[in-house]
């Protein structure tokens, strides 16, 4: 199959999962729910695992318009939805990089007034970074502007920071 033949959700959710570095097994058993929540005409611009006190086996899908989670069972790997949100629909979200163990502390509060605290792991500092400018994108800019492809920028005070580390 062609990336012509594929929708847009495909074409973007692919490749992410590859900058992830997520096993085919994981994304086989996420991709239908986390499918499910953005639909096919929705652009995913990060995928990565992240954990939290309530879940360990989680991945995140950050899109043009969603934030979803889904977790997983321990024993018998079952997947099920965690957080489904539009982006408008969250409020106070906070996010810090740490280039040190190579991942974001993600803080946001669903519409229903619960607070999920997550830690998004990536594979290495590139993605964090690419993690961290799409947040930008999607929570810094006034909604419905969320451009459709980014490029990763870190700061020059960060890349001195690290360099000097």
């Amino acid at each position: 199959m062609s990336m012509e033949t594929l929708d847009t959700f495909s074409c973007t959710f692919l490749p992410a999962t590859a900058l992830a570095k997520l096993s085919p097994a994981t994304i086989r058993r996420h991709v239908q729910v986390l499918r499910g929540c953005a639909g096919d005409r929705d652009t995913v611009a990060v995928v990565a695992r992240c954990t939290s006190r309530a879940t360990r086996r989680s991945v995140l899908m950050l899109t043009r318009n969603r934030l979803v989670i889904t977790t997983e069972s321990a024993v018998l790997r079952r997947v099920s939805l965690h957080l489904n949100a539009d982006l408008h629909q969250l409020a106070d979200v906070t996010w810090t990089p740490e280039p040190g163990r190579t991942g974001i502390q993600l803080g946001v509060t669903a519409i229903d007034g619960v607070r999920e605290n997550l830690w998004v792991r990536l594979p290495d500092k590139t993605e964090m970074w690419r993690l961290d400018e799409a947040l930008k994108q999607a929570f810094r800019t006034p909604w419905g502007q969320i451009a459709a492809a980014w490029t990763p920028t870190v700061p020059r005070l960060t890349r001195a920071v690290l360099r000097f580390a």
